[in-house]
């Protein structure tokens, strides 16, 4: 239980980390809507996000139920869902048209109305996806989220699942912050709000590099690359807030 706020504080630092780079452009576009003051859109996304990463963590790496899956699955899901935001970004008036016809045209089936519904730019359907989406290709770079998976766990299974909640919960909540802070600044900035204007067609070309990198794998190659050189040592702290840690 001692190693508990160790691991709320990991989830914090983690935002200073390599490994929460594919992570800020959508937390932060994501959350942006019309009510630039409102924070149950960013509140959606990041907690959707903290569950993601506690239930694929156990799902993906801890669990032998999907073992069979290739971890590149996974890459793939998550990265064209990415994709597929992109595209309602870069594309707003094709996407209209798009999911106009599913919702009011021909093909008025439950499964495809579900489908418009969940991926309405402006949904609370589209956030917790975006969410969502990010848990199965989600790699910490944290020495405190390793020791929860390699040790914690194993001795003893809900000591280590409070534990990973503690540490998902420390990232969603200096995700929420950044993500409600972004909105702000948005507000005040006042670039975001034409949904056909250039900061959304940056934003979407944002989100088409965090899919493709995702999907190949780069996001990865990237994060080791700056760990290796050392240009984050954000880890280090944690390794000396728990190098004198016994279970």
């Amino acid at each position: 239980m001692e190693l508990i706020p160790i691991s709320f504080l990991a989830g914090v630092l983690t935002v200073l980390a390599p490994c929460i780079l594919p992570l800020l452009p959508i937390i932060i576009g994501g959350s942006l809507d019309n009510d630039h003051t409102s924070i149950k859109r960013p509140l959606i996304i990041t907690a959707s996000l903290a569950i993601s990463i506690v239930v694929f963590t156990l799902l993906l790496k801890v669990s032998t139920a999907f073992i069979n899956i290739p971890d590149s699955f996974w890459s793939y899901f998550s990265g064209i869902i990415i994709l597929i935001f992109a595209v309602t970004l870069l594309f707003p008036d094709t996407w209209a048209e798009i999911t106009n016809r599913i919702s009011h045209g021909k093909l008025e089936q439950d499964s495809q109305k579900l489908m418009y519904k969940m991926f309405k730019k402006e949904g609370t359907g589209a956030a917790i996806i975006l969410g969502t989406a990010m848990g199965p290709v989600f790699a910490s770079c944290s020495p405190t989220y390793f020791l929860i998976l390699g040790t914690v766990l194993p001795a003893s299974y809900a000591i280590g699942l409070i534990n990973l909640f503690a540490y998902a919960i420390g990232l969603a909540v200096v995700m929420l912050l950044i993500a409600f802070l972004g909105k702000r600044v948005m507000k005040f900035m006042n670039i975001a709000a034409n949904p056909k204007g250039l900061f959304k067609r940056i934003l979407g070309i944002l989100f088409l590099i965090v899919g493709i990198s995702i999907i190949f794998g780069l996001d990865k190659k990237l994060e080791t690359y700056i760990i290796d050189r050392g240009y984050f040592g954000i880890t280090t702290l944690e390794e000396n807030l728990i190098q004198d840690f016994e279970l």
